[in-house]
């Protein structure tokens, strides 16, 4: 039986997808009954560029030819993205069409009162309120996770700074950027997202101190609840926390595409 929040976190991540990649100068979005085709106006963002199902039995091969001749002009990468328990065949199916996997990472909720495991007093955390620590964000991610540019200025734009549903985070050791954290506010949900720390200040409980600081705010905002897709490095974080799994969201390239990530 899927988790009661399952549809719910698909839901955020989609949110997600359309408050840093569809609105962005370039992009292209066509949403049709049961799916939706998005193009970042980046050709190597293939999963910001991708078909996003909205019900168990969007993917069809009619879904795939249209998705081909999508992003075709564009000459662009892209990725079919699902989540196993939400279409539990896909793999399959894909697979039979010549679609090869990407990546893949486990997709987490969390729905209670967040364990508190120690945090590191030494440092602070900061919403991101100036243009200043948008571009401390920016350098954060180039470090935590090798983006480019084409990403971090996608995710963490100056427009965001008076936004109501997008709130960047920072953990600063003295006065340098340490950690960031971007938290995507939807229905009834928060979608954690880019929780990254900098090299030489990992391990010092970075992570922890600005996961946190997040949950309490979310909570004070009446929201209970969040989502997360968790690397295989946060993942024993994100469990110590509370969350669990509800699923493993996939992203898998249609045939003549080499496996990549880029995001």
């Amino acid at each position: 039986m899927p988790d009661p929040r399952l549809e719910a976190a698909l839901a955020c991540a989609d949110t997600f997808y359309d408050q840093m990649f569809r609105t962005w100068p370039g992009a292209v979005t066509e949403r049709r009954a049961t799916y939706t085709l998005s193009y970042s106006g980046d050709v190597r963002l293939t999963g910001a560029n991708h078909l996003w199902p909205h019900t168990p039995d969007a993917l069809t091969a009619e879904a795939l030819h249209t998705a081909e001749r999508f992003f075709a002009p564009y000459n662009a990468a892209w990725s079919v993205i699902y989540t196993d328990t939400y279409m539990p065949h896909t793999a399959d199916f894909l697979a039979d069409q010549g679609y090869t996997a990407r990546w893949s990472s486990p997709l987490m909720v969390l729905d209670t009162p967040p364990h508190r495991p120690p945090i590191n007093p030494a440092v602070r955390v900061v919403r991101a309120a100036t243009p200043r620590h948008i571009e401390h964000v920016r350098q954060v991610m180039t470090e935590a996770f090798a983006t480019n540019s084409s990403i971090n200025h996608r995710v963490a734009r100056p427009e965001h700074l008076p936004a109501e549903d997008v709130v960047h985070y920072l953990v600063y050791s003295g006065d340098e950027p340490a950690a960031c954290a971007t938290l995507s506010l939807c229905d009834g949900m928060g979608g954690v997202w880019n929780v990254g720390t900098r090299y030489r200040f990992r391990r010092r409980r970075c992570a922890t101190t600005i996961m946190l600081a997040l949950l309490d705010d979310l909570r004070a905002r009446g929201i209970p609840a969040s989502m997360l897709m968790a690397s295989s490095a946060g993942y024993p974080l994100y469990e110590q926390l509370g969350y669990r799994p509800v699923g493993i969201t996939c992203y898998m390239g249609p045939p003549f595409y080499a496996p990549r990530r880029d995001f």
